[in-house]
């Protein structure tokens, strides 16, 4: 399994809003992406932070949602007006997973 993991800083009148976005545009479209398993949002809001980290079944399925024409590209694109700056993403193998 593999994982993607974006740190975002939103905008401090829109946190709610962009919280908003990440359950409204998102996850319906992750779901829909072959190799998906799983989403996870944490935030900060003293911070204005969001963490989003997703869950992948091979290498191959993370590569192909976050590459050129993925669905991730084209979310954080619509995202991107409601953060302070842009969001940094890495990407990680999942060595353990309790349900």
């Amino acid at each position: 399994m593999h994982a993607r993991m974006t740190i975002a800083q939103a905008q401090p009148d829109r946190f709610e809003e962009a919280c908003a976005s990440v359950q409204a545009t998102f996850l319906p479209t992750a779901r829909e992406q072959s190799g998906y398993l799983g989403f996870l949002l944490l935030t900060d809001r003293a911070t204005q932070q969001l963490i989003g980290i997703s869950i992948w079944e091979t290498e191959a399925d993370i590569q192909s949602s976050g590459g050129e024409g993925g669905y991730y590209q084209q979310r954080m694109a619509d995202f991107a007006g409601l953060l302070v700056g842009p969001p940094a993403s890495t990407t990680h193998e999942v060595l353990v997973r309790e349900p």
